[in-house]
């Protein structure tokens, strides 16, 4: 009975161990391979970065979002920075008046767009595009 008890105390304690043992390998192995992607992902966004000119975006390469919540007749409407001309439109309709700069030095393409409120003579928004991405919004109040 002695033997069986030694017997069996020894094959748990090695499967514990090998499963131990395994459990390490498997999660320095599974860390090297994060640090490499984590890695591999900082620079491509540094190169996305660079080639965008972007300097919205932090050393972690996320983008500094701003939203915007407009009351206009239809009801609410909320915009961010970065989003596209299109979904503007989507949100906000045709503008009444539109106007488009084109810089040479940084190739970028400056656009405004005015829409009337509940004045029909005073502008009430002004949405600013930069290279057809929303940069800003204004909002006139009386």
């Amino acid at each position: 009975m002695n033997t069986f008890l030694k017997i069996s105390l020894g094959f748990v304690l090695g499967v514990v161990c090998t499963i131990g043992v395994l459990y390490i390998i498997a999660a320095t192995q599974n860390t090297e391979e994060n640090r490499l992607r984590e890695e591999i992902r900082m620079k491509a966004l540094k190169k996305l970065n660079q080639s965008f000119g972007d300097s919205d975006i932090d050393e972690n390469g996320q983008r500094n979002i701003q939203s915007f919540e407009l009351t206009t007749k239809k009801g609410i409407v909320k915009l961010h920075t970065y989003m596209s001309k299109d979904s503007v439109k989507i949100l906000m309709g045709r503008p009444q008046s539109t106007n488009i700069n084109n810089y040479g030095y940084n190739d970028e393409v400056h656009e405004t767009w005015k829409y009337k409120g509940s004045n029909k003579y005073i502008d009430e928004f002004t949405i600013e595009f930069i290279n057809g991405k929303l940069k800003s919004v204004s909002q006139y109040k009386e």
